[in-house]
């Protein structure tokens, strides 16, 4: 069941390498909610699909992601990690940590409920 979480999450990483703003959404509860790191809180797919897609046409490439906890309890699962996003350049524009609530659905699957990134400050320079 762990495995099956992690890869959600891997899966929402490469829909984002690939470009694909409704795979990334696709990922997320029907009702799910994404808080960005500008600390916008969006609800449900539509929503979540437009600021993956806003993103990127801003060049976002990629967002690699290295969770450091997991924890599974029935149908949730918590996913506590580290995150950084890259832009087209390869250059870092954004890293921090995050946290997911996961919910296993009726069909097996594993969809994001809660999503926060939590942006590390410019002044803290420890290295993630």
């Amino acid at each position: 069941m762990d495995d099956d979480v992690l890869h959600a999450t891997a899966t929402l990483a490469d829909a984002l390498a690939r470009g694909d703003a409704a795979a990334a959404a696709s990922l997320y509860a029907d009702d799910g909610r994404l808080l960005t790191s500008a600390a916008e809180l969006l609800s449900g797919r539509g929503e979540i699909e437009e600021y993956w897609r806003a993103g990127i046409a801003f060049g976002l490439s990629r967002l690699d992601v290295e969770p450091i906890e997991l924890r599974v309890t029935g149908r949730i699962a918590i996913e506590i990690g580290r995150y950084a996003v890259a832009l087209a350049t390869d250059d870092v524009a954004e890293q921090g940590t995050y946290v997911v609530l996961h919910r296993l659905q009726p069909d097996g699957t594993w969809r994001r409920g809660v999503d926060v990134f939590n942006p590390r400050s410019t002044g803290d320079h420890k290295e993630t």
